[in-house]
């Protein structure tokens, strides 16, 4: 019992015990006590009976004496005397039978309350008060025989004060049986009865005290989870003989489901019984009055007019007197006795209940009744955890409900509107429950994704993710083999859209909750019928306004974790793109959004939102990126690096710049989205443009006239707004650099510069393949026309100059990002 129950409900059964034992202790000392004076009047009654034997066999003796001296006395005279023995022995036996049911009464009383039959106890207990009655008020009738009850028969009145004491029991046990819900209407009718008969209580009155016993065995029931009780009686025990364990275990819905079903049950049993008990038909009265009237009937009629009755309610004085041991003595009581019914008046308003009394009480308590179910469903409904646990109980709920006759039609819905409210509270409280752990899950995981780029861990390359192979499910593997390969198959598609490892485990956190969302909506919330649909838009109506705000928090949440992160470093400056990421995928691929069941308003203005936070994070990116590569590449050591002013190639600062350019594009990962990083590399070339005209980078040399016009290269057929500003002032600039050339330099014309710049970016349109516009395509009929865009470079060695000679350094060594490309 201790390792099954807490200390509290051990000591509440400690105490339902010890009350137990006191109440049987108590029965067993009055029991005792009773028998005990019985035996010490026995004791003494066989003295007395001994002595009188003893002068009997003594007077037997003088009559045999004196009956042979006498003479044998005439036949007229021995008639006489014969006729009035026997007639003093008929007064004996009268007399024997009314005590010998006074004496057998106690232990069929017993027997009686033992089974339960508290209608036969009460009539056998008010047929045991006539019979004390009969010889207490008939004590002249009885004298004039020659008997003195109170001098010859004190055994008499101390039986009387042994029977006396059943009226109180047989109530009280009474009482107590109309708390059981498995009574049947004719158990609950003839314990109604037995309060109307022994305490002459109107069935009005009756009513109310079955429905106040109702409501306590109610209460029990509805306390389970409370503590009150180790287990609920209606729950009965395992198959395993053992009680069901409560204790600190959550119940399971099984369990949930039979509490309440019990609890159902005992409402709808109390509400059935007092109608089939106690109310009146148009054509039949109740079965209570009917018992009434069965009684007080003449026993001509019985058989006939109510022989729809129950055979436990067809109880008379005789058939009760057969069931007892030694009922051919009783047939020796007078016809008064053996035929005797209990008073009872059936025109009296006391014995019966007008269908208004009966309809008011029924309603009130039930009212009552389901008040304290609905707490009690509140409560219990706490432990179930996921939807589909709600909705089957749900379901089963609602089914039982629906086959149970008993209830009236408005009865029945309000029920059943109970059982959905409590559902759909709980669902409520899952459902935001459930988005309120993906916030915090979400705000959790992005903050330790953000914080692992400060410990030097960077998120895989978006092409590096590409070529990564996913895990193999191997034959060891458990599970069906369908679902490996749909886990496989969701692998090869997360690589294809660029999702890396670590923005996958983060965008987890929504999705995972957003596809459970969907499938309590879509599968388990099924419509059956018309309240079930209203229950199921009622609940995705108060679902709306959660997921707007979850939707409102996430995008809220980026944006603080987005403007907390300063440009001071490379590698904030990458955790600012990771949150980029996760802003793009919300804006763009992820699941999170459409299987959120939200309205179209609530997806158009997340995706708004998170776009927007996209392309601010792309600009602070930017700004920063362009801003470092021109400030490492053009600083006051890197701008005096002697080149080959007069060649048409790019100086090493342009070359590097627009190198560390092409790699940071690609590092932003989205490639696959041609229309949005035609527009990133539009601004992000303008940008850097811009800051090269502000830097002033462009050397006064032919060298200078050469990068202006590759850069006129770059920038064709690009249609973005600003391009116009930008070529423009790349011509005005170039033309300005040829005027301040020195008077001596030799400057080639402008044909071949346009065709220097045209065959130096043909031979590196694959380095700087990110920054090209896909609009730049040379017309050409060679085979590689459509990989290389911008031509195929010449093959004349005369004119061909590799990259490498023009990336070299001050010490002639190569950079080591073509040291890379070279190992590479």
């Amino acid at each position: 019992m201790f390792a099954k129950y807490t200390v509290s409900e051990v000591k509440f059964v400690q105490h339902q015990l010890r009350a137990d034992a006191d109440a049987k202790q108590e029965e067993l000392r009055l029991m005792v006590g009773e028998r005990y004076r019985d035996l010490l009047q026995a004791s003494t009654s066989i003295i007395s009976m001994a002595r009188s034997s003893k002068r009997l066999l003594e007077a037997l003796d003088e009559t045999k004496s004196a009956i042979s001296d006498q003479k044998v006395p005439p036949l007229p005279r021995k008639s006489i005397a014969n006729g009035a023995q026997d007639t003093h022995l008929h007064t004996l036996q009268l007399l024997s039978a009314h005590i010998k049911l006074l004496l057998d009464a106690p232990e069929h009383l017993w027997r009686l309350i033992e089974r339960k039959k508290y209608f036969a106890a009460a009539w056998l207990y008010l047929l045991s008060d006539v019979v004390y009655r009969a010889l207490r008020h008939e004590e002249e009738t009885w004298a004039d025989q020659g008997i003195h009850l109170r001098e010859q028969f004190p055994l008499i009145g101390r039986q009387w004060e042994a029977v006396s004491q059943f009226r109180s029991q047989i109530v009280h046990k009474a009482t107590l049986a109309l708390r059981e819900p498995a009574a049947s209407s004719t158990d609950v009718c003839a314990t109604a009865l037995t309060l109307h008969l022994l305490d002459s209580r109107p069935l009005t009155e009756t009513l109310t005290v079955f429905l106040t016993q109702r409501s306590r065995s109610l209460s029990v029931l509805l306390s389970y989870g409370l503590g009150k009780s180790p287990m609920s009686p209606s729950l009965g025990r395992a198959a395993n003989g053992h009680p069901p364990e409560q204790g600190d275990s959550k119940p399971t819905a099984r369990q949930i489901k039979d509490i309440t079903q019990a609890a159902l049950d005992n409402i709808a049993s109390t509400v059935k019984t007092s109608r089939d008990v106690f109310e009146n038909s148009s054509s039949s009265s109740s079965i209570a009055e009917s018992v009434l009237g069965y009684i007080q009937s003449d026993s001509t009629l019985q058989s006939s007019a109510y022989a729809s009755l129950p055979t436990e309610l067809q109880l008379t004085t005789e058939s009760l007197l057969m069931t007892l041991p030694s009922s051919t003595h009783f047939m020796l009581l007078p016809a008064h006795l053996k035929f005797y019914k209990p008073a009872v008046d059936v025109n009296s308003p006391k014995s019966r209940v007008s269908p208004a009394d009966l309809r008011r009480e029924v309603i009130t308590w039930l009212e009552k009744a389901t008040t304290t179910l609905k707490v009690s469903l509140d409560r219990w409904f706490v432990d179930l955890s996921t939807v589909k646990n709600v909705w089957t109980t749900r379901h089963s709920l609602r089914k039982w409900i629906l086959s149970f006759n008993a209830f009236q039609e408005q009865e029945t819905k309000g029920l059943s509107d109970i059982i959905d409210a409590a559902c759909r509270k709980r669902i409520s409280t899952i459902w935001r429950l459930v988005l309120s752990q993906a916030e915090t899950s979400f705000r959790e995981s992005i903050l330790q994704a953000v914080s692992s780029f400060s410990g030097h861990q960077t998120d895989a390359l978006p092409m590096q993710n590409l070529f990564q192979n996913p895990p193999l499910t191997t034959m060891a593997s458990t599970g069906p083999a369908d679902a490996s390969f749909q886990k496989y198959k969701s692998s090869l598609r997360k690589q294809l859209l660029g999702r890396t490892a670590l923005l996958d485990e983060v965008l987890r956190t929504l999705e995972s909750c957003a596809r459970a969302l969907q499938n309590d909506m879509t599968q388990v919330l099924s419509t059956e019928d018309g309240d079930t649909t209203r229950l199921v838009h009622d609940l995705k109506a108060e679902y709306q306004p959660d997921a707007m705000v979850l939707c409102s928090r996430v995008v809220q949440q980026l944006d603080n974790v987005s403007s907390s992160i300063s440009e001071q470093s490379e590698a904030e400056v990458e955790s600012l793109v990771f949150v980029g990421k996760i802003a793009n995928e919300l804006a763009s691929t992820s699941s999170f959004v459409s299987n959120l069941c939200v309205e179209n308003s609530t997806i158009e203005d997340l995706r708004e939102k998170a776009a927007a936070l996209r392309e601010t994070i792309v600009e602070r990116w930017r700004i920063y990126t362009v801003s470092n590569i021109v400030s490492t590449n053009y600083s006051s050591s890197s701008t005096n690096i002697p080149t080959a002013s007069t060649s048409l190639t790019l100086s090493w600062n342009l070359t590097n710049s627009l190198l560390e350019l092409t790699y940071a594009v690609q590092k932003l990962g989205i490639a696959r989205e041609s229309s949005r990083q035609t527009h990133m590399v539009d601004k992000t070339l303008q940008l850097f443009i811009n800051t090269l005209f502000d830097k002033a980078a462009f050397s006064e040399s032919v060298q200078g006239v050469f990068e202006i016009t590759f850069l006129e290269k770059i920038s064709l057929d690009r249609e973005n707004v600003g391009w116009n500003a930008v070529r423009a002032r790349l011509e005005q600039l170039k033309a300005d650099t040829k005027l301040k050339l020195p008077p001596a330099t030799t400057v080639p014309d402008e044909e071949s510069v346009e065709h220097g710049a045209s065959e130096y970016l043909a031979r590196t349109q694959l380095l700087f393949g990110a920054l090209l516009s896909p609009r730049l395509h040379v017309n050409t009929q060679e085979k590689l026309g459509g990989l290389l865009p911008c031509g195929i470079p010449s093959v004349d060695q005369r004119e061909f100059q590799p990259v490498m000679e023009v990336a070299k350094s001050a010490d002639g060594s190569l950079p080591q990002r073509f040291n890379e490309i070279l190992v590479a």
